[in-house]
């Protein structure tokens, strides 16, 4: 055995008690046995709701899901942060959430997380209404998504709040740059990429196969696209 695995299983075994729990407390017994997830350094300040693995190939697989792990030095090696208040959050498959991380869930709220979903470190998720990650949903460094801002606003003359909330769909194979924001409502289509520190709003993204970026978004480049399953040798 490498030094590399055992370093991980070391990992493992120093928040064995949280990922105990973590994993018995929300899944049935035929999958907790196999930690299918396993948390670094959680910061668990709610546990209500349901967390679901329905992978796409149907294997429960140790350690698919792994949240808090130090991935970024740069970032704080604080594990990851765990609120649910009554949500449901359904994992399609591999899952990898970062250090310094943060996800807070609403009592009627449902997280999709598609398969082979990445969040470096720094993530930040505020889902109160819904958000969906299709599969291959890519987050840099310090990016943060959040499907309500919480405070209404009252317009005096049509006498109508506006919107504060709404669910978000992120598209296959979206890929957000570092810094990146994504606001309540926003649907992508698949094979999009955003620039670093671009702020998501709702109706702004309608075109595939794009990099984006500036305020407001606009095109930057076309007819490009991250080749996720050809990396490794670059």
């Amino acid at each position: 055995m490498n030094k590399k695995k055992i370093r991980r299983y070391l990992l493992e075994l120093r928040y064995i008690i949280p990922t105990l729990y973590f994993n018995f407390h929300y899944l049935p017994f035929r999958q907790a046995v196999h930690l299918p997830i396993l948390l670094y350094k959680p910061h668990l300040l709610k546990c209500k709701g349901k967390v679901l693995i329905k992978p796409d190939d149907g294997r429960i697989r140790h350690g698919m899901i792994q949240l808090g792990f130090r991935i970024v030095s740069l970032y704080a090696n604080n594990g990851i942060t765990w609120e649910n208040q009554g949500g449901t959050i359904i994992f399609r498959g591999s899952c990898v959430i970062g250090n310094d991380s943060y996800v807070s869930f609403g009592k009627k709220t449902t997280v999709d997380v598609g398969h082979s979903f990445a969040a470096r470190a720094g993530f930040k998720l505020a889902s109160y209404v819904g958000v969906t990650f299709n599969r291959y949903s890519r987050f840099g460094w310090g990016c943060l998504c959040m499907d309500t801002n919480f405070h209404p606003i009252y317009n005096l003359e049509t006498k109508e709040y506006r919107p504060i909330s709404g669910p978000i769909v992120i598209g296959a194979y979206n890929w957000f740059g570092s810094e990146c924001k994504v606001m309540h409502s926003v649907t992508t289509p698949e094979r999009c990429i955003f620039g670093m520190g671009t702020t998501v709003t709702r109706g702004c993204v309608k075109k595939s196969y794009c990099v984006m970026g500036g305020s407001p978004v606009r095109i930057l480049t076309e007819n490009v696209m991250r080749d996720f399953e050809n990396q490794k040798g670059i």
